[in-house]
């Protein structure tokens, strides 16, 4: 099942990258930013962008109905069709969602959904496309520590997992998918698989899988793989 890392890294990539357009936010807000309405308060040192809010340059894309920032606090926040893309040579990650919050202080943020519609966070390579879908997007101290709640699914081109909380720990490399039974599935060149269980946990350095709780699933070769040497590793 080493393929299924492939989908896992992109939860190591995602928050980071994430993270890193969050802080440049702070530096875009108050720049070349258009809107249909700008408010100063320079008593508490804010700014307001109201309607249409738009900043494009040849890296980033920001859109959103509302955009704060509160300089003093150093607390940033984007509101209503929030819209965020970051390109940088072959690779670009989106963001859309109804609420961005980010504090450069503590240096934490969320993305939030709306009743309509939930987060999403397009990665984009030349070699595969990750999605992730949730209804709440977490991540603290410049992405060692990231979470997506509430009917969260991660998949590329070929595998998918669902569960109700996935969170990744950047700093012991251990990612857990766990509440309502989670469940991954997906395909490579040598077959399928599915497996579902109570709690998925995965150590992303030394590359280990473990499944607990009412474990169940099934993992189908293709015929030219179904040797006597290949069913007996699987037996192990």
């Amino acid at each position: 099942m080493k393929k299924i890392f492939l989908l896992f890294t992109f939860v190591f990539l995602a928050p980071f990258v994430l993270s890193q357009t969050e802080q440049d936010l702070s530096m875009l807000l108050g720049g070349m930013v258009k809107s249909d309405k700008w408010i100063i308060r320079k008593d508490s040192f804010e700014e307001e962008f109201i309607g249409n809010v738009r900043y494009e340059n040849e890296i980033y894309k920001i859109f959103a109905d509302r955009a704060l920032s509160k300089r003093k606090d150093k607390i940033y926040e984007l509101s209503g069709n929030v819209f965020l893309s970051r390109t940088e040579k072959d690779t670009s990650l989106t963001l859309n969602a109804n609420r961005v919050f980010y504090n450069q202080r503590k240096d934490t943020g969320f993305a939030q959904s709306s009743k309509k519609a939930q987060v999403k966070i397009v990665y984009t390579t030349p070699e595969n496309i990750y999605t992730l879908l949730a209804n709440k997007v977490e991540f603290s101290n410049k992405a060692n520590f990231f979470k997506a709640i509430g009917k969260v699914q991660l998949s590329d081109k070929e595998n998918t997992l669902k569960a109700e909380e996935i969170t990744f720990d950047r700093v012991s490399g251990i990612f857990e998918a766990l509440s309502v039974r989670p469940i991954v599935l997906g395909k490579n060149k040598d077959g399928s698989y599915a497996l579902e269980a109570d709690k998925i946990v995965i150590d992303t350095r030394t590359e280990r899988f473990k499944a607990t709780g009412k474990t169940q699933g099934w993992l189908t070769l293709q015929k030219n793989l179904m040797t006597q040497e290949n069913l007996k590793k699987l037996k192990e």
